[in-house]
């Protein structure tokens, strides 16, 4: 089971709850867009969605455009130094092509792992505003918290999670 868990913690869509097991998260904008208002009502579901948004937030949209923009950069320095030699392959194009493909392959891995955990972080602060528990939607408002660590336990799914208005509240906890 140990085994499990250190696996299911890498992946990054998912976050960690208050007691620092991993879960995956709804995706309000989804649900929305696929109209399955079974699990949180259509009113606050909309509005859920509404906040989260469709994608990343406005850096993580810059960082997008710069890195397309300096692979198409390295695409174009390659053709036009093709063009300017009129020579056979030359071994500044044995090195080239691969390293800027390999570069921009793992940049774009890293870029996609980041936005996923940021947009997670970004649910489940959401979520837990509009105090709903990120994992399965249930209304968690009004509900005890455990006095060992404060967190409030969600009685449909057994996830922990530190509510903004509880005396432990910090802002680390949600992710």
């Amino acid at each position: 089971m140990a085994e499990r868990t250190e696996a299911e913690s890498q992946y990054p869509s998912r976050t960690k709850d208050a007691r620092g097991i991993p879960v995956t998260l709804l995706d309000p904008y989804a649900l929305n867009v696929l109209r399955r208002h079974d699990v949180i009502p259509p009113d606050t579901l909309a509005s859920i969605a509404d906040e989260v948004g469709f994608g990343l937030p406005k850096w993580q949209h810059r960082g997008y455009i710069a890195c397309v923009l300096a692979f198409s950069a390295c695409i174009v320095f390659l053709i036009i130094w093709k063009i300017v030699r009129r020579s056979g392959v030359d071994a500044l194009e044995y090195v080239l092509w691969p390293t800027n493909l390999a570069v921009f392959a793992l940049g774009a891995v890293k870029f996609w792992q980041s936005a996923r955990r940021a947009r997670g972080k970004h649910v489940c602060a959401i979520m837990l505003k509009h105090l709903r528990c990120p994992r399965c939607g249930y209304d968690i408002r009004g509900l005890p918290t455990d006095p060992k660590d404060g967190a409030t336990v969600c009685p449909e799914c057994g996830c922990a999670w530190i509510l903004d208005g509880s005396p432990n509240a910090k802002d680390d906890d949600h992710g």
